[in-house]
């Protein structure tokens, strides 16, 4: 096996400097830089990087943990980290990790066990016994789109977001309205559906309407074919629905409106339907859908690139919160 001692050899260099050479060091010259690349090119020599964690006590890895992938909630975040992975310098590798309502667990494994440097959590709040395990490990945390006191917080106005989509549609004349909820367990809602909720409720009665606690629906897992299972339920409760805020998602809302286009329901003349997260596909559906715009993809680039800058010591890791505002779209479905 070619050693790093091997590619100093022919580079006519110590083995500190090929090891400079291929973290990319500034404090070597451009040429012995290529003269070490080269040499260890002609040789086939590939860093072992299980080696090098043990002995500085470093992974190279950042963990991206949620509950699962499937949604889009989750697939917009990691485009914006894949874009802020191409143009970095950096050797971070990206593992991810779906906990399956496992959180503190899985967490507390890829801690103790030394699995990454990082992590950056989505939708997941852990409990303040994980944070500090991970603060007293001195392994930042990131998370997205939940409470977590005592370590970086990025969060999206929910309430707001809910607040104007709900809004938008009693100004277009809807009184009775509806809203789909995103979540599998309706006691406890996480931190985006319960401040969506509470969004819609106020907009309801500050404009002194009345809401129907039966035009409350919840779904579990964001599937498209969930939205035409809620329409079905709403369908036998009465035609009287004359509005949907589709807090669950976009995916949601357009299951919901093709269903109602199979039943015959015009939109917006008979129902008006308002989606979140404003996904690509909606403004393509007929009609387009109104939805409310968070910008996920950017959160999950800056998140990625400020966790590179921590684990890379150009950041000092300070817990705080960052709040991004959300942007009604108004297309045709409201």
């Amino acid at each position: 096996m070619v050693t790093i001692k091997d590619v100093a050899q022919v580079a006519g260099v110590s083995h500190t400097t090929v090891s400079l050479a291929l973290r990319g060091s500034s404090s070597i010259t451009e040429e012995t830089k290529q003269k070490v690349l080269k040499a260890a090119k002609r040789l086939n020599y590939h860093p072992n990087h299980l080696a090098r964690s043990l002995v500085n006590g470093k992974t190279n890895v950042i963990g991206v943990v949620a509950n699962f992938f499937s949604s889009n909630f989750e697939m917009e975040i990691l485009k914006g980290i894949e874009q802020s992975i191409r143009a970095s310098d950096e050797n971070y590798m990206i593992n991810l990790f779906a906990t399956l309502e496992k959180n503190d667990k899985v967490l507390t494994d890829l801690c103790l066990g030394r699995h990454v440097d990082g992590v950056i959590l989505l939708s997941i709040s852990p409990s303040p016994e994980v944070i500090k395990l991970y603060s007293d490990n001195n392994c930042p945390m990131i998370v997205v789109d939940e409470v977590a006191e005592g370590a970086i917080e990025v969060t999206m106005d929910n309430y707001h977001g809910a607040y104007m989509a709900t809004e938008h549609l009693i100004n277009s004349g809807r009184k009775d309205l509806a809203i789909v909820l995103g979540d599998s367990s309706r006691d406890e809602l996480g931190l985006s559906m319960k401040e969506r909720k509470q969004g819609f409720l106020q907009a309801i009665k500050d404009h002194g309407l009345k809401f129907n606690e039966r035009n409350l629906f919840y779904i579990e897992d964001y599937y498209f074919e969930e939205g035409q299972v809620v329409f079905k339920r709403m369908q036998r409760y009465g035609n009287t629905i004359d509005g949907i805020f589709c807090a669950a998602g976009d995916i949601v809302a357009s299951g919901i409106m093709l269903e109602a286009k199979n039943d015959r329901v015009n939109i917006p003349r008979d129902l008006s339907i308002i989606g979140y997260d404003d996904i690509f596909s909606s403004a393509i559906i007929d009609p387009p859908l109104s939805s409310i715009r968070q910008p996920l993809f950017q959160i999950g680039k800056n998140a990625y690139a400020r966790m590179e800058r921590i684990l890379n010591g150009t950041e000092e890791y300070k817990p705080n919160k960052l709040v991004y505002e959300p942007q009604l779209i108004a297309r045709a479905s409201v």
